[in-house]
């Protein structure tokens, strides 16, 4: 009965950091929604690393310096979604969560639709996820007068 009880408790600790790391996930599409650079940052590990098409960002200060230029160069108020996470447990600790993404934005004269995907690894520790790894590809970004008709 013991062994019973052993399987179940890591089984039971595994849920609970997919859980936590699916729950950051949300977090950080409602921090992107009334946006601060720091607070961007702090969902990361102190070591993380962003990982876009403009490069790499190591590092709390890195990833802050890298929204605090995108946030300059599109001030658009922002909603985020995050849709069909696929969620994988790695090892103690260790989720990676595979997503697709939607946003829509509005600025002055102009509304946005875009989406991509996300692949995050993340570290849990003490039921708090971070992010250790974070890669946003952008598939598309289009204002609404544009659309994404075929050419």
């Amino acid at each position: 009965m013991s062994g019973d009880a052993d399987a179940l408790l890591r089984r039971v600790q595994r849920l609970e950091e997919m859980e936590a790391a699916r729950n950051h996930l949300h977090r950080y599409a409602e921090t992107l929604d009334a946006p601060t650079p720091d607070a961007v940052a702090a969902l990361f590990t102190p070591d993380g690393v962003l990982r876009t098409r403009r490069g790499d960002f190591a590092g709390r200060e890195a990833v802050a310096g890298f929204f605090r230029g995108a946030l300059a160069a599109d001030a658009a108020e922002k909603r985020h979604f995050i849709v069909t996470p696929r969620t994988t447990w790695l090892e103690p600790g260790v989720v990676e969560i595979a997503s697709y993404f939607l946003f829509t934005a509005r600025g002055d004269g102009s509304s946005v639709l875009g989406w991509g995907t996300y692949l995050d690894r993340l570290r849990v520790e003490d039921g708090t996820a971070l992010f250790a790894y974070k890669t946003i590809d952008l598939h598309m970004g289009t204002d609404l007068a544009t659309g994404w008709a075929r050419e």
